[in-house]
């Protein structure tokens, strides 16, 4: 017998909300902060202390040699393409389907940045597509790591070592994610890591940013670490001294310290949030309404931010994406729609963002446009990315839980259930 749904009066399916006793702000962390807000401190110049011990541990964890601390995960991917050397004439490509952080930086260096589909199993980039967009303007490739979902980095690696690209990660929501057993952040030339708000590792305002190289490091001082030393490394910038450029990187000394409690705490997180999207998917297993995201082999996921699901085209057939949550959260389910498609934000997927089509920005004045090829800026059609598009139909999210009783993800999933097998009374 089929059971009516909660938004046409029926019962609800959740009757037992899922609560994450997560809690970030654990007696360590504030004492943290406290120790040296007794002390008096409130900044960091040097790279010493409680920065010192976190750039280090970080490194670690990635299984690199240098880590730099920063204000936001945005600042570590402008000094990430300023360290790459990245600028007029040359272009980036980036996946469509990211927080615009991750293209914007781009802007910041007057470079073009050029985007490319996404894989429709992980939402990672397409290394096919990535190969058709590349030119003989290519300087770069940002690949995002995107909601722990890991790159097929053997594609990619392949894709930068044979073009001769420099290799950028956006690792912001992967902190902990692998690649046959290799770190995130750790193939390309800079991994660049968002700390901000609910990041698995968060500063509340922060970002780190790593590499292997020691001329990307003193580029990456250089743009934004006044009093930060240099390695020397990059001869064409020893003669500047100790000079900066000026844009102001540093990050608070008291969000460094609550990120190197959390990074204490990473591990047990990532465990429990891949034991609990895995408990979900399990879930949902054989539902037709719904399909899983799943990791390319070789991944593994790690952090997440969300948890997302696509909704089959079967399912949409009978009722949109708007009705479909709709009546979801009528049930009591914590779900919404996906944040980066085009059913949340203005913009929708970056590819037809104004910033990046039909905005001129030459009306902004200072660098945001690429001045060798000014007649590219304005009226652009965005590219045709048929995977992106479609998911940016279908992707809805449940937030990422940490630490939550299994029978209320159970309710989740079976209100999910209850929903597509009762599309017929949406329509």
């Amino acid at each position: 017998m089929k059971s009516r749904l909660a938004l046409l009066g029926g019962a609800k399916a959740v009757t037992k909300a899922p609560v994450d006793r997560w809690t970030k702000f654990t007696p360590q962390l504030k004492q943290a902060v406290l120790a040296l807000l007794e002390r008096g401190v409130t900044t960091i110049g040097d790279g010493s202390g409680v920065v010192g011990e976190f750039e280090t541990a970080f490194a670690k964890m990635v299984g690199v040699r240098r880590a730099l601390a920063m204000n936001s995960g945005t600042a570590t991917l402008h000094s990430a393409c300023f360290a790459a050397g990245v600028g007029p004439g040359a272009e980036v490509i980036v996946p469509t389907y990211t927080w615009h952080a991750s293209v914007t930086p781009i802007l910041h260096c007057g470079a073009t940045p050029v985007f490319c589909d996404v894989d429709a199993r992980s939402l990672t980039a397409d290394p096919a597509d990535i190969e058709r967009r590349i030119t003989p303007r290519t300087r770069a490739l940002c690949v995002v790591h995107v909601f722990g979902n890991v790159c097929d980095m053997d594609a990619i690696m392949d894709i930068v070592t044979r073009h001769k690209l420099t290799l950028i990660e956006d690792c912001s929501h992967a902190h902990g994610a692998k690649w046959k057993g290799r770190p995130v952040g750790s193939f390309g030339a800079v991994g660049c890591f968002s700390m901000q708000g609910a990041k698995a590792v968060s500063g509340g305002e922060a970002g780190v940013a790593v590499t292997d190289r020691d001329d990307i490091f003193d580029r990456m001082v250089l743009l934004g670490h006044f009093g930060r030393k240099r390695t020397g490394a990059d001869p064409a910038i020893v003669c500047i001294g100790d000079m900066s450029l000026g844009a102001k990187y540093r990050p608070h000394a008291w969000a460094i310290a609550m990120a190197n409690e959390e990074l204490k705490r990473l591990p047990e997180l990532n465990a429990r949030r891949t034991a609990n999207y895995e408990y979900l998917n399990q879930c949902l297993k054989g539902c037709e309404g719904v399909e899983t995201v799943e990791p390319l082999p070789g991944a593994e996921r790690a952090a997440y931010l969300e948890f997302k699901f696509k909704l089959s085209p079967k399912a949409l057939k009978k009722a949109n994406r708007d009705r479909i949550v709709e009546a979801m959260k009528a049930e009591g389910a914590p779900i919404t729609a996906d944040r980066y498609s085009n059913q949340n934000y203005t913009y929708g997927l970056l590819h037809a963002a104004p910033l990046f089509t039909t905005f001129d920005r030459r009306s902004l004045g200072g660098v945001f446009y690429d001045p060798t090829r000014p007649e590219q800026e304005l009226g652009k059609k965005p590219p045709s990315l048929p995977v992106a598009e479609d998911l940016a139909t279908r992707l809805i999210t449940v937030p990422a839980y940490t630490d939550v009783e299994r029978d209320s993800l159970a309710q989740v999933a079976d209100a999910m259930r209850k929903v597509v097998d009762n599309l017929d009374d949406l329509s």
